[in-house]
């Protein structure tokens, strides 16, 4: 399940749930929805579990909004997925924090 943010700035894409092949198209509608927005938080705090095709996604929505002179955020609290994150290579250009406020902050103070 996914859903995406009203607010036209920044954009949110709330991923809940497993997300993986099975689920590929709901998954680039979400983010082809927020695709000409420059500043995008990606709350995964309600996701379970997420696969390869799900994080190459990120890296694209984060390409995407890097185009644009923007931004991604990664909102995550779950160690496990941050740490699948990490391993990925996305941390190491994308910040990744807990809250909505923290990701505000992130995105509206460079």
């Amino acid at each position: 399940m996914y859903g995406v943010g009203e607010r036209t700035e920044p954009a949110i894409v709330r991923l809940e749930g497993e997300h993986d092949i099975a689920t590929r198209n709901d998954l680039k509608l979400a983010f082809q929805r927020v695709r000409n927005n420059p500043r995008v938080i990606v709350d995964l705090t309600g996701l379970s579990y997420i696969d390869s095709y799900a994080i190459d996604e990120l890296f694209r929505a984060e390409l995407r909004a890097t185009t644009l002179n923007g931004k991604l955020v990664i909102m995550a609290r779950n160690q496990r997925l941050i740490r699948l994150l990490s391993i990925a290579g996305l941390t190491t250009r994308t910040p990744i924090v807990d809250t909505l406020d923290s990701a505000l902050r992130v995105l509206l103070n460079p």
